[in-house]
């Protein structure tokens, strides 16, 4: 529950003031009930006094003992009842709190925190939860420590979901919201681009978000909405792999070719030729920027011309040479003076290049080639020097490459944990070790690092990991240290050697039900040798295996009904009925109907339904008290389409053959009995074979009534 004010009324009747009807919601405050300290006090705290020492901090405005005005709002029964200190409930405003619409920036507190997420109240009625990923930007070490309860935050609602189940009093008339207190969301643009404004011909920035072999998705600028462009719109070119082309995260232009408003879909078209009218108005633009630079520095030649104005056209020439002497040597020596100019001189150009982060190397690298290939052209007559300029220039390159696939890589992997898919579908080490480190008694995400480690074929790593997922997850998970285990005796059955197998099942049973370890091992070597297509050294090891498990546990019935499972399904039926007489001398007398049961009902599935009818009579004719042996009965009978023989075992128990005694049954038996034989006539008969059964039944009534 929220935290509450706890009052008492004159008489000892106790109430409860909810921390969001202590103040008006535009007058609400950070922790108005104080913190909690280890001794249970509670320790008011204010913005004020909010990094002071703990034992400097007041006692707050509602201290022990003080009197307060309160309206009633529920009776409360037996319990507590519910009581507002709102001024606007005073006054007689009992309506409860509308609740917030979507996208709505809203003020609530913390009721409680854990490892998956924080719940907040709005109001009495209105209830918010925020999982873990949405609670801030950055990483939480702490959580539960960062949002105590009581603390006051803002957030954005996401979602409104009404609760009025009318069966669970407590939540009734309650409305649950998702919210997100991210701060990043909180702040985003709200005036979005939406669908309705999205008009065909306009062509507008996006970003790419996902490759296929067909086309590749664009998301729009300053919106949500995303659209495909088709491999034929992709470019006036053949393309042969988009892949090689495009990545998640690049920056493009489109142009809306086709609007389905419809279906909500949108046709996008990346051609170049549809933006050459675009890039002539750049060139404009840059031509005109330059123009207004060479404007910018003309009044430098004018203060010459106004210093000295004999003397300017001399000074000019005179500045011009000192200039181009300065470029030949520049060029002759090939310092590192030529490399910083050229960053200067092509620095716009590399600015419209996408190569992710660092994008001074990419234009760096580019125009040191440019300049090597311009000086081995001009320079004819040095043939040492040329070729010494274009292995350099090919290195660059090469390096400009993989420094330009780094950073792409790096883009991608920051791409993917902005959208929490990192955490879905983790990829590296570091996606996997920041899984465990948040859920380290989860299984799943043990066995998928391990197949991780085994698609790199390393096996060493993989049972590291399993030897490592032994000490992570707690000793009360037993089944998700079971499952573990399985895995790791999966990897050994596959990679490993037969000792090392063996070795595996025997720590495994050390460590864990061993019953629940030799069926979990012989349901894998069933499947193996399933799969195996008559291997004889597989089934040789299922059935050692099998044999060893009935031997260990001959008194569990579970053992022996799989090992009936594994003969019956690889079509050894003589074997099974062998393997039945001796589980019969091994159990209790008590487990004999439940072991016959589930071997017919396994005869019925992959043996022969003569057999599995034979052993039901004999169960029925000893256990005449067993209706639910009946019932499986008739179940299987109808599964293998014999509904005729499912009537004639109804009618057999209504009226047994002659010579053989009726046992009676009891009324409640009696109605389950009709009650399962009109459902089976319901969906197999037709209007005169449920007659028939109304019609027995009124005569069981009446016979059983006198």
């Amino acid at each position: 529950r929220a935290p509450a004010l706890m009052l008492e009324f004159p008489g000892g009747r106790i109430g409860r003031c909810d921390i969001t009807e202590l103040e008006e919601v535009d007058e609400w405050e950070n922790m108005p009930l104080g913190r909690a300290t280890a001794d249970g006090t509670e320790v008011e705290v204010d913005e004020e006094d909010q990094d002071s020492p703990r034992d400097q901090r007041t006692e707050g405005e509602y201290r022990h003992g003080l009197f307060m005005k309160c309206r009633i709002l529920t009776a409360g029964g037996s319990g507590p009842c519910e009581v507002s200190l709102r001024d606007s409930r005073l006054d007689g405003d009992l309506d409860n709190d509308d609740a917030p619409e979507e996208k709505e920036i809203v003020h609530a507190y913390v009721v409680n925190t854990n490892k998956k997420g924080c719940f907040l109240r709005l109001s009495r009625n209105v209830e918010g939860r925020v999982i873990l990923k949405e609670l801030s930007d950055s990483f939480l070490p702490d959580p539960v420590s960062m949002f105590p309860a009581g603390r006051l935050v803002v957030g954005k609602v996401k979602k409104v979901v009404s609760s009025n189940d009318s069966t669970k009093k407590a939540r009734k008339n309650k409305v649950m919201i998702d919210l997100d207190l991210r701060e990043s969301v909180l702040l985003e643009d709200q005036n979005k681009l939406t669908f309705d404004e999205i008009k065909e011909g306009e062509k507008y920035g996006g970003v790419v978000t996902r490759i296929e072999s067909y086309g590749v998705f664009v998301r729009l600028e300053n919106s949500e909405v995303s659209g495909l462009v088709h491999l034929s719109e992709c470019s006036d070119d053949y393309i042969k792999s988009l892949p090689a082309l495009y990545d998640p995260g690049d920056l493009v232009k489109v142009l809306v070719i086709k609007v389905d408003k419809e279906e909500k879909r949108i046709g996008f078209s990346m051609k170049a030729s549809h933006f050459e009218d675009d890039e002539s108005e750049d060139d404009t633009e840059s031509d005109d920027d330059s123009d207004e630079d060479i404007l910018d520095s003309s009044p430098k030649l004018v203060d010459v011309d106004d210093s000295d104005d004999e003397n300017f056209v001399s000074k000019l020439a005179s500045k011009m040479k000192e200039m181009e002497d300065e470029d030949e040597s520049e060029d002759g020596s090939g310092s590192s003076s030529d490399d910083s100019s050229s960053d200067e001189d092509e620095g716009p150009q590399a600015m419209d290049t996408d190569v992710g982060f660092n994008w001074g190397a990419k234009a760096k690298d580019d125009v040191q080639a440019s300049d090597d290939d311009s000086d081995s052209s001009s320079d004819d007559s040095d043939g040492g020097d040329d070729s010494d300029d274009v292995k350099k220039g090919h290195k660059s390159r090469k390096k400009a490459t993989a420094k330009k696939q780094e950073e792409k890589e790096i883009a991608k992997m920051e791409q993917r944990l902005a959208d929490g898919t990192a955490d879905e579908n983790p990829e590296t080490t570091a996606d996997f070790e920041r899984l465990l480190a948040s859920d380290p008694n989860s299984s799943e995400n043990w066995i998928k690092f391990m197949a991780y480690h085994l698609s790199l074929a390393d096996i060493e790593s993989a049972r590291a990991i399993a030897n490592r997922a032994f000490e992570k997850i707690e000793f009360r998970q037993e089944g998700e240290k079971l499952n573990v285990w399985t895995a790791l005796i999966t990897l050994e059955s596959k990679y490993g050697t037969p000792k090392t197998f063996t070795e595996t099942i025997e720590r495994a049973s050390q460590h864990n039900n061993p019953k629940q370890v030799y069926l979990r091992v012989c349901e894998m070597l069933e499947k193996d040798v399933t799969n195996s297509h008559g291997d004889t050294a597989v089934i040789s090891r299922a059935d050692d295996t099998f044999s060893k498990m009935c031997k260990k546990f001959r008194s569990k019935k579970t053992v022996w009904i799989a090992h009936f499972r594994y003969l019956l399904k690889s079509g050894r039926h003589d074997e099974a009925h062998q393997l039945w007489k001796r589980s019969v001398k091994s159990l209790p007398e008590y487990k004999h109907v439940e072991t016959m049961s589930k071997f017919a009902q396994l005869e019925y599935e992959h043996g022969s339904a003569e057999r599995a009818r034979t052993i039901f009579d004999a169960l029925l004719e000893k256990n005449r008290k067993r209706m639910d042996l009946l019932f499986v009965y008739v179940d299987k009978e109808i599964k293998h389409g014999e509904v005729d023989v499912a009537r004639r075992l109804f009618s057999r128990t209504m009226n047994p053959a002659a010579g053989k005694k009726q046992f009676k049954f009891n009324d409640k038996q009696m109605k389950s009995l009709f009650k399962k034989w009109y459902r089976m006539e319901d969906e197999h008969g037709d209007e005169d074979s449920r007659l028939r059964v109304k019609l027995a039944a009124k005569e069981y009534v009446e016979r059983s009534s006198k």
